[in-house]
C-alpha cells in the first residue's frame, strides 16, 4: 500500500488468491504484534512523561488541560477537544503551545455550524481565534435542523500526528486522579 499509494481494497483484489508457502505464512505471523508492543511502549513512555510534566513548572498548566480534556469527555480515541467559548479554545491552544511545542501549523480546527447560523461569520470567528487561515478550517453544516444555541457554532482542535500527546494528556488524567483520590480506610 505504501510502496504503490494505493489502498487496502485496490491491493487486496489483486493478491488474495496468492497461495503462500508455510515458510510466507509463518513469517507474517511472526511480524504480528509489533503495533501492540510499541503501543506499550509510548504509554509507558506517556506515563512517565506524564509524571515528569506534573513535577515541572508546567504543573498548572498541564494539570488545567487534563481537567478541561476530560471534563469534555476525554475522547476514546484520538485527542480532539470541542466547545464553544472562545477563551476556551484560546487557552487550550496557548497550553498545547507552552507545554507540548504545539504550533498552530499542527492545529486541524472543524468548525460545526447550525441552521440559522452565517457561516462566513463563523469562519472569520474561528479563524481570528485559533490564529488558523480561513482556508485551512475545515466547516461543517449540521444538517438535521437544529438551530444551536450559539452564535458561532462549534469548534473542534485536533492535533495531526497527536497520538502521543493523547496518550501523554491521559496519563496526565490518571495520575492527578492517583494522587487527589485518597483511599478512603
Amino acid at each position: 500500500m505504501k510502496e504503490l499509494s494505493l489502498p487496502k481494497t485496490t491491493i487486496w483484489h489483486h493478491i488474495h488468491k496468492i497461495k503462500l508457502s508455510p515458510v510466507q505464512i509463518n513469517k507474517l505471523k511472526s511480524n504480528q504484534g509489533g503495533s501492540r508492543i510499541k503501543k506499550e511502549i509510548a504509554l509507558q513512555k506517556a506515563d512517565e512523561d506524564s509524571l515528569l510534566l506534573l513535577s515541572s513548572n508546567h504543573r498548572y498548566l498541564v494539570s488545567l488541560l487534563a481537567m478541561l480534556y476530560w471534563a469534555e469527555g476525554d475522547n476514546k480515541n484520538a485527542f480532539s477537544f470541542v466547545n464553544t467559548n472562545a477563551d476556551m479554545i484560546k487557552i487550550l491552544i496557548r497550553i498545547l503551545n507552552i507545554c507540548f511545542n504545539v504550533k498552530k501549523e499542527h492545529l486541524m480546527i472543524t468548525i460545526r455550524y447550525f441552521t440559522g447560523m452565517n457561516r462566513a461569520k463563523c469562519l472569520k470567528h474561528w479563524s481570528g481565534v485559533t490564529q488558523v487561515p480561513k482556508n485551512q478550517i475545515k466547516m461543517y453544516y449540521n444538517d438535521g435542523g437544529n438551530r444551536g444555541r450559539t452564535e458561532f457554532g462549534m469548534c473542534r482542535i485536533s492535533v495531526r500526528k497527536g497520538s502521543y500527546l493523547f496518550k501523554t494528556v491521559r496519563a496526565l488524567i490518571k495520575n492527578i486522579s492517583k494522587e487527589i483520590i485518597v483511599p478512603v480506610a
